[in-house]
């Protein structure tokens, strides 16, 4: 038998021992319920986040990993107090409103202007009349093919860049669900900012058609200084040196949720292929390093971190797949979004047909999840998630709003996308034709320049969200 064929033997060997592992298993679903149901929302620097690294730590030994310990990191955590938004002129009458995450206290009166999308060319389009005003800007939608939605923290940014006095962000999504989101990463935003159900958005807007609208707004917030944990361990052979995957995924989620979607449920996702992977300990060619991230929604500062402590070793990092959002809908809505690798777009499809199993993939250079710090770095990287189209909701549907609760969970979802993600990792693993090549953190720095976010890099002088040195 040629070492050719012993490889490929030894693969299906192992992807069949995983996927019936996963499909034979509760254990992604009961982490789930336990996630949600009895610790939380998991917000940074909360007692319930807490609670999660040591369920998580607990978990991931009994699974077998290996290594496996916690990693802190400390950085200045948020708290919300209370928060009141009132329209005084033409009516005088208060609506529903949160405020955004990092948003600093304030109390202020101003002029409503409304910037459609908050796209740049809304902005363009207004230039000269936003300074001093409170922006209203839609939440994110769900752009048609070729089309891209700016992110919230590019939607505040040129709110802040053209003077604006607060920021007010309408869900898109009806149903009175006030949408959330950080502002920065760790630290306080520049102006105030609420998020808004489609309902008060609405409202506003229709006020606007009749003549100017003006609005208080009042927010308390808190920062204080606070520690969090990723937990990181190992499934496979020591890590001597030579190459390694990395899969990861956050558990924080938004305090106004206990984030089921996002990310409980990637969360769950990245530690049962692990504990797949970890029955075929043996047999697999290199290590597979596991990182649960801490404070992905409050600017990613756990992979930051993580990505910083690897430093030494990230040369010898094959691939980094992270996991967010991968459950949506059923089983089969799982996708691949390369972020600045375009020419593994092709390896990928071949993986998907090798595997029998349709994932489609992209590339797109997307500066807002776990992936991105290793990104900056020049590794190999791509994000797992999903699109549930049928829900008939735009932007991230239910995510970020109180609405991400289990129910929206499929479990047969989760063993799909547990099993997606093992059987990625073992055809990494045993890849003996990977075509994947680190990139130099300049020409990555470059690349970066020259995409959507390339001018918020030059007007803020950071990545949208990226920890101050300071934060650590």
């Amino acid at each position: 038998m040629s070492g050719e064929t012993r490889t490929a033997a030894a693969l299906a060997q192992a992807e069949k021992a995983v996927i019936g592992e996963i499909w034979t298993s509760g254990e992604a679903y009961e982490n789930l319920l336990y996630l949600c149901d009895r610790i939380g929302h998991r917000w940074a620097g909360s007692e319930s986040e807490q609670a999660a690294a040591d369920f998580l730590l607990a978990k991931a030994r009994q699974y077998g990993l290996q290594d496996v310990q916690p990693q802190a990191f400390s950085y200045t955590a948020w708290s919300r107090g209370p928060a009141r938004l009132e329209i005084t002129s033409p009516v005088s009458r208060e609506i529903a409103a949160i405020a955004l995450p990092y948003t600093p206290a304030a109390e202020l009166e101003g002029e409503v202007i409304w910037v459609g999308q908050g796209e740049e060319e809304d902005f363009a389009r207004l230039e000269g009349q936003i300074a001093g005003k409170v922006v209203l800007s839609a939440a994110e939608a769900s752009p048609g093919a070729g089309q891209r939605s700016s992110h919230r923290r590019e939607k505040f940014a040129r709110a802040v860049a053209a003077g604006a006095a607060a920021f007010l962000f309408a869900n898109q999504n009806p149903g009175m669900l006030a949408v959330t989101g950080s502002l920065a990463a760790g630290f306080p935003a520049e102006i105030p900012g609420l998020g808004l159900p489609r309902e008060s958005g609405e409202y506003i807007v229709r006020l606007l058609r009749t003549g100017p609208v003006r609005v208080r707004l009042r927010v308390e917030s808190h920062f204080a200084p606070a520690t969090s944990r990723n937990i990181l361990g190992r499934v496979g052979p020591p890590d001597v040196g030579g190459p390694f995957l990395l899969v990861g995924a956050h558990y924080d989620a938004h305090d106004i949720a206990v984030g089921a979607l996002d990310n409980a449920a990637g969360a769950v996702i990245c530690l049962e292929a692990a504990r797949a992977l970890a029955t075929v300990a043996e047999i697999l060619p290199m290590p597979v390093r596991v990182a649960l991230f801490a404070c992905e929604e409050v600017g990613l500062l756990g992979a930051w971190h993580c990505a910083e402590q690897l430093a030494g070793d990230l040369a010898r990092c094959r691939f980094v797949l992270n996991i967010d959002s991968a459950a949506r809908g059923g089983p089969g809505n799982e996708n691949l979004t390369l972020c600045g690798f375009p020419d593994l777009v092709p390896y990928f499809e071949e993986i998907g047909r090798r595997m029998h199993y349709d994932v489609p993939v992209k590339n797109n250079l997307s500066a807002y999840s776990d992936h991105f710090p290793f990104a900056v770095a020049g590794v190999p990287n791509a994000t797992m998630g999903a699109v549930d189209a049928a829900a008939g909701l735009v932007g991230r549907g239910w995510g970020h709003t109180a609405a991400d609760t289990v129910d929206k969970v499929s479990p047969k979802a989760l063993q799909a996308s547990a099993a997606t993600a093992a059987r990625l990792l073992l055809h990494l693993a045993f890849a003996e034709d990977w075509p994947g090549r680190h990139r130099s953190r300049e020409d990555m720095a470059a690349e970066i320049a020259r995409s959507p976010i390339g001018w918020y890099v030059e007007k803020f002088g950071h990545y949208p969200f990226q920890p101050r040195p300071s934060s650590g």
